[in-house]
């Protein structure tokens, strides 16, 4: 498959009229906000919230809030388009920055909990609900909506949530944040290949950046378990037996402890499930040939039929206990990929089967489905772009982390995207550490041993992070907060080389700490530095890992040299 190269922006007219009248210049009251004028966009509501506690409009209440300007509105920039969007703003004790919230799953919804969050912490925040409402694929009815999804619904709301915010405070925000994880990592991830002017600093966490191939991903952890058979199931105790024959061969190897319950580094795990196989009837010890054909299966990951290469990465061991969690166990494909090609890709074929997909022609079928604006599926909703050279050019700084225990987006594939954006950045005669060196200066990776996707997970998995418990008992600084480390690159020129995660105990904040260890920027690993508390991350030292291989290299991220722009 080729690498994808996008080109073009959606530029929103930033005019900032009230009611066709002069421009203002500052302070207008949030509710005269009602009148103001946007190319595409709608205001459908201005008003002042009072602090205390807050209702949003899913529902959700949020305790704590401080007064605040809330904007509801939604951008038309096509005929097909109806993007949804909220921009909240504090009405005293703004920071000065703007912030955009990533979103999750096909969304179809907007990210509220996110927005309170920043909010309390001062910013001006916006999120969006990509484009349609609810998360069934049906929306890929109206192909621009698949656009919309893809990459325009993110950047419209992104302009304009900038705008609206400039006209309630009388001047531009000083700086531009959008923190993401896995959908939101993917929009993360698109604003740095598209839009380098958006955002001056990007989170992206557990990425689903190579959607299309992610949803073949997804499908096949369901057509190759439980929804191939009964007797392909993977049940919990099996699962667990897996990951604890995993644990036993493997604690230790990686740098990690012995006595840890998760891989420091499961690239140096080489378990056999073989091992397991029951030499007769099935047992509670020992895996049936369809079980261990099924872990064998999540192990590869999707491969072409035909041409043998790798579609989508595979899962890293040790996570098998977790499996269950999204994609294992159902009678149809977990996660987004059900609705994706019931719906969307093949939506209306007599006779659909989700066991009839075939790895190899309905792949290339699915990546140049047309969209009526010129793109094709993969183009709209793939960014995979490792170049990231406008973003590099502008100063903008990117912080990626991913769950090594993660068993919804395998953590291999921010490995394998973030090593393509470094081998893109290298010199012509290939010096991969030269291009690693010039990456980490804008660019910086830190996986997660033991979390799952975006949190959770046996490991130290709270470090300011999407969706993480905790955030307000961990310090509120650059060396444990994630946000605080991108913040203090961009505004003050300090790249992080660690990041301290915490893990409470039962992931209760309110119980205690358990204990805390460093995130180190790949390609550092932490290291037990031989003395002091194996609780305390001080007592570990983050040091240059050997190079490990990630499993064969996905076709979507191998870029050309010749198309590096400097």
């Amino acid at each position: 498959m080729k690498i994808r190269y996008h080109s073009g922006a959606v530029c929103l007219g930033a005019l900032l009229l009230f009611g066709g009248g002069a421009a203002r210049a500052a302070g207008p009251t949030c509710e005269s906000l009602a009148g103001l004028s946007l190319a595409d966009i709608t205001i459908t509501t201005a008003h002042s919230v009072p602090a205390g506690s807050f209702t949003a409009a899913d529902g959700e209440v949020f305790a704590g809030m401080p007064a605040f300007c809330r904007i509801a509105a939604f951008a038309a920039p096509t005929t097909q388009s109806h993007i949804n969007f909220e921009v909240w703003m504090p009405q005293s004790g703004w920071n000065g920055k703007f912030r955009g919230e990533g979103s999750g799953g096909s969304a179809g919804s907007i990210s509220f909990s996110a927005m309170a969050s920043a909010l309390q912490r001062g910013y001006a925040t916006m999120a969006n609900d990509n484009g349609h409402t609810g998360s069934v694929w049906t929306f890929s009815a109206m192909p621009e909506k698949v656009t919309d999804f893809g990459w325009r619904a993110q950047h419209v709301s992104t302009v304009a949530g900038k705008a609206i915010t400039q006209a309630f405070y009388g001047r531009h925000p000083e700086h531009s944040y959008f923190v993401g994880c896995s959908q939101g990592g993917h929009h993360a991830l698109m604003e740095a290949q598209r839009f380098p002017e958006d955002y001056d600093g990007i989170i992206a966490g557990d990425p689903a950046n190579d959607w299309t191939h992610l949803m073949f991903g997804e499908l096949w952890a369901g057509v190759q378990t439980s929804v191939k058979g009964a007797s392909f199931d993977l049940p919990q105790a099996k699962l667990n037996l897996v990951t604890s024959a995993v644990l036993a061969a493997c604690l230790g190897q990686d740098g990690g402890l012995k006595s840890d319950t998760w891989l420091n580094d499961p690239r140096d795990c080489h378990f056999d499930p073989r091992v397991l196989a029951c030499t007769g009837a099935d047992a509670p010890n020992c895996l049936t040939p369809g079980q261990l054909s099924g872990i064998q299966a999540l192990y590869q990951g999707p491969v072409n039929p035909r041409t043998h290469r790798q579609i989508f990465p595979g899962f890293a061991r040790g996570t098998e206990t977790f499996y269950r969690q999204v994609l294992v166990g159902l009678t149809i494909p977990g996660g987004s990929s059900a609705s994706f090609f019931r719906d969307g890709v093949f939506a209306g074929q007599p006779g659909f089967n989700f066991l009839n997909i075939n790895f190899d022609s309905d792949v290339a079928y699915t990546d140049n489905k047309p969209i009526s604006s010129g793109e094709t599926w993969a183009t709209a909703l793939d960014a995979n772009d490792v170049t990231l050279a406008g973003f590099r050019r502008r100063g903008n700084k990117l912080i990626m982390y991913h769950g090594f225990a993660d068993p919804f987006i395998t953590p291999y594939n921010s490995l394998d995207y973030y090593s393509a954006v470094a081998n893109s950045n290298g010199d012509e005669e290939g010096d991969d550490d030269g291009g690693l060196a010039r990456t980490r200066r804008f660019a910086r990776l830190f996986m997660v041993p033991g979390m799952n996707h975006c949190a959770g997970g046996p490991g130290a998995n709270s470090f300011g992070g999407v969706g993480q418990g905790g955030a307000s008992s961990i310090p509120q600084d650059a060396q444990h907060d994630v946000v605080r480390a991108l913040e203090q690159w961009v505004e003050h020129g300090v790249a992080p080389e660690r990041i301290v995660a915490t893990k409470f105990v039962n992931d209760q904040p309110a119980s205690g700490v358990a204990f805390t260890r460093p995130l180190c920027a790949y390609p550092e690993i932490a290291v037990y530095k031989g003395t002091g508390s194996t609780t305390d991350a001080a007592s570990f030292a983050c040091v240059r890992d050997e190079r490990d291989s990630n499993g064969p290299q996905l076709d979507d991220y191998r870029t050309p040299r010749s198309h590096r722009d400097d």
